[in-house]
């Protein structure tokens, strides 16, 4: 029995420490899905000012230009007009910058997202793995304990009887009259 409890035991001890592993995984597993989450509501949210400034800034640009052309102007105006042309430009140089920025965060935190869904998958097979070893030890050693009850039941069941056939003087004397 001392045999069968040491490995159930250091098993059961395994068991533990492979399923707080899986439990971490799975942590770093819901974390990494969040970063990923996040990162692609980040995309998102630079992708839209980038289209929401593009729209704005043309609008604004052929405004500005429908302006000039609508009166007469002094040169002033003129270099005004193509400054703000300049400072847009940049501006959209800046958000194209963003998404780009946003687009690899959230290819990071993909590859991350799937990096801890594989630990995780490895985790959880690691723990199944030794509770389906845990249980045909236990399961076996169960087969072993009813074998011996059995084993221990005959040779009970034998020494009952053989025990009987010497200890009654009447069955002996039976058995020779009989004869």
């Amino acid at each position: 029995m001392l045999q069968v409890s040491l490995p159930v035991d250091l098993l059961n001890n395994l068991l533990r420490i492979k399923l707080f592993r899986e439990e971490m995984a799975e942590r770093e597993l819901a974390k990494a899905r969040e970063r990923l989450r996040q990162a692609t509501e980040a995309l998102k949210t630079a992708m839209e000012a980038l289209r929401d400034f593009q729209k704005e800034s043309l609008q604004r640009e052929k405004a500005m230009y429908a302006d000039l052309c609508s009166r007469l102007v002094v040169l002033r105006e003129i270099d005004d007009v193509r400054t703000d042309i300049e400072l847009m430009k940049e501006k959209l140089t800046r958000l194209n910058e963003q998404v780009e920025e946003k687009e690899k965060g959230r290819e990071e935190a993909a590859n991350e997202a799937e990096q801890a869904r594989l630990v995780h998958r490895d985790a959880v097979r690691m723990r199944e793995k030794y509770s389906e070893l845990l249980k045909t030890i236990e399961e076996e050693h169960e087969i072993e304990l009813a074998r011996l009850e059995d084993i221990e039941m005959e040779e009970a069941a034998a020494g009952r009887f053989a025990f009987r056939d010497r200890s009654d003087p009447s069955d002996e004397f039976v058995s020779e009259a009989d004869e």
